[in-house]
């Protein structure tokens, strides 16, 4: 789930904070949402609370770190005792060559974490051999350990507490449906550390910003029809939601698109970005389109969210060659393309983009929720407002 969010323009802090009862309604969604207590329907869903994220994957070497009174099986850790700061530490660098039976397990003991590459990490690790002598790392620990480290590594720790706990809300929904599903097909972990899923920082960066939004919303997660939903989120919209069934070949009810004012002073509200005609050609043959070059950007088509569905890169003959819109930003890069929201046009020997939002355009926008947080709505308005029919239950062991 991309991106990290970095601190906004000190007039966006400052909008709209007098005190008022904030309500939204709009023309095409005819959603009211009103300031006040988010009241947590009765009910429980029966789901382990332990996750295993893989935070490490196929990787040559692993460095490790442990307290001076932890569990070992897999390798020898012959490594002396260091003192660090005000702690006591073993250090090594592992490759799977010293692994006994291509599997080693480090858990701590009491409050003791796991540094991994440098971060530190609660619960315990499983190091995996994989193909080639390579290593996967797969921390396993309790579902909100997990929440706290991917608030931390998914929007800044000094934002309201309400967008905070929205967020920690969505991040828990998402990995409770993953883990479902990953336990269904028998994966050896639940969930990796990366865009594709979330952004987990592990424990180093928590703050209490953090603690206290993961414990006001303790096992709540997002339904739909009594179901854990694909709770997606994205950093900023551009203006207009997406709705799932435009983005992605499978719609869901719940992710609808819907008008999106609150993150338009945020961040990454605004993008632009350029690339050399010959690099953009490059990588659209490497991703499958057969062009011989590019003379013009055509839109096609666009989403009631103006977002691109389709659009043609015109030859220098006038052929003209259709891409779905994702599949174009894919192909030329998330990070340069932030989104699908954008107008293009070549110049001399490049094509130059403008844009708005950053991410697939799905769900919850993280700078709107910022922007709601402002005006004084509650996490459960936020979340009712992105995520269509939800309701909140808890989940229990």
């Amino acid at each position: 789930m991309k991106n990290s969010i970095y601190p906004l323009l000190l007039g966006f802090l400052l909008q709209g904070c007098g005190t008022f009862t904030p309500s939204i309604e709009t023309k095409e969604t005819s959603a009211v949402v009103h300031e006040g207590t988010n009241p947590i329907p009765e009910g429980t869903i029966a789901i382990p609370q332990q996750i295993r994220v893989a935070i490490l994957v196929r990787q040559n070497s692993v460095h490790l770190s442990a307290p001076d009174d932890f569990v070992l099986s897999g390798f020898p850790w012959e490594t002396p005792v260091v003192q660090k700061g005000e702690k006591r530490l073993r250090e090594v660098t592992l490759t799977s060559d010293q692994l006994y039976a291509h599997q080693a397990y480090i858990q701590p003991m009491g409050d003791g974490q796991v540094g991994v590459n440098g971060k530190t990490y609660r619960g315990s690790m499983e190091i995996v051999e994989e193909p080639k002598g390579t290593l996967t790392v797969i921390n396993q620990l309790s579902l909100e350990d997990y929440v706290m480290g991917v608030l931390a590594g998914e929007i800044p720790r000094n934002w309201p507490l309400e967008a905070l706990k929205a967020q920690a809300i969505a991040a828990r929904t998402f990995a409770v449906l993953n883990r479902q599903e990953a336990r269904q097909k028998g994966l050896q972990y639940d969930l990796e550390n990366t865009a594709l899923f979330q952004m987990y920082q592990g424990s180093g960066l928590v703050n209490d910003n953090i603690r206290k939004a993961v414990m006001e919303t303790q096992d709540q997660i997002l339904t739909f029809d009594n179901k854990p939903i694909a709770a997606f989120f994205h950093s900023n919209c551009g203006g207009h939601t997406c709705d799932s069934s435009d983005v992605w070949s499978q719609g869901r009810p719940y992710l609808r698109s819907v008008p999106c004012p609150f993150g338009n002073n945020g961040a990454h509200y605004r993008w632009n970005a350029e690339i050399l005609i010959s690099d953009l050609v490059r990588k659209l043959r490497e991703a499958g389109l057969k062009i011989g070059d590019a003379a013009g950007i055509k839109v096609l088509s666009r989403d009631e969210s103006e977002h691109i569905l389709k659009l043609a890169v015109v030859d220098g003959d006038g052929t003209e060659k259709t891409i779905k819109g994702s599949a174009f930003r894919m192909a030329l890069g998330p990070d340069l393309i932030r989104s699908t929201r954008f107008d293009a046009k070549v110049e001399n020997k490049k094509v130059v983009f403008h844009g708005l939002g950053w991410g697939h355009g799905v769900g919850l926008c993280q700078e709107g929720a910022f922007g709601m947080a402002v005006k004084g709505y509650g996490a459960f308005d936020i979340l009712r407002y992105y995520y269509h029919g939800i309701m909140i239950e808890k989940i229990r062991e």
